[in-house]
């Protein structure tokens, strides 16, 4: 990761309090997914007019993410079925921070995400959701009120890196992930070296920002990419996934 640390050294900074200030828990955002040897370039364009999250020294997160999902794994083929009201379970653990939260995301019919998030008192992921992560599941939205998360269960773990940008000017946050690895619950993993997933989030429905040109000029295009569903998709070569055929080999080629 050296060679990101010095891409970014240039960067202004912006701090946890002032990134805030779009946090954008409901909001709309698009995706990019490309080779981290165009990394350079981007981020070269990123620096006139974006800010870099720091936190202390870092400038580069890790994420570790657990995924819960139905025996029948309800929640993928929502996504892969290209069902609206979706949702996806998850605990986060930022492992710079120690903080550890229960999230749930949720896409609408107007194609908004809204996340909700409990922090959690254990700083350590537990395979299994404690009565309090039920409850607020339960309140958070109509399909999760009744007994599906009783009967979810740890699906797949996702670890990743991630940088996070800013442009309080357009309100506008763009995070981009790297270096995925993919650990089913049998402790079979796989690694993604070379994919970048780009996302760019914003208030506003319209995806029409300049940074989203700019990736359009030098031939990156929006692509939908879910994280959840391409790992379970690789890691469960028996499930259903005739819709994600062409990004899961070009996940493999990149493997």
């Amino acid at each position: 990761m050296d060679h990101i640390a010095s891409y970014l050294a240039g960067f202004r900074t912006i701090d946890l309090e002032n990134l805030n200030q779009i946090k954008l828990m409901k909001r709309y955002d698009q995706k990019f997914t490309f080779h981290k040897d165009q990394l350079p370039m981007v981020f070269d364009y990123l620096s006139r007019n974006h800010q870099v999250l720091e936190l202390g020294d870092h400038r580069v997160f890790t994420y570790d993410n657990l995924y819960f999902d139905t025996h029948d794994r309800l929640f993928y083929r929502q996504h892969h079925d290209r069902r609206v009201n979706r949702y996806k379970l998850r605990c986060r653990k930022y492992l710079e921070t120690g903080q550890c939260f229960f999230e749930i995301k949720f896409k609408n019919n107007k194609k908004k995400t809204i996340k909700t998030r409990l922090l959690l008192g254990d700083a350590n992921i537990s395979d299994e959701l404690s009565e309090e992560s039920k409850t607020f599941a339960r309140n958070a939205g109509s399909m999760l009120g009744g007994t599906i998360v009783d009967t979810v269960d740890p699906s797949l773990w996702i670890r990743f890196n991630r940088i996070t940008f800013a442009n309080l000017a357009s309100q506008e946050r763009l995070t981009f992930d790297m270096n995925l690895t993919y650990t089913d619950m049998r402790s079979n993993s796989q690694k993604i070296d070379n994919l970048i997933i780009a996302e760019l989030k914003s208030e506003g429905a319209s995806m029409n920002s300049p940074f989203s040109q700019y990736l359009k000029d030098i031939k990156i295009f929006p692509s939908k990419f879910s994280k959840y569903c391409m790992g379970l998709a690789i890691m469960e070569e028996d499930i259903k996934q005739n819709r994600f055929k062409k990004k899961i080999l070009k996940l493999k080629n990149l493997m």
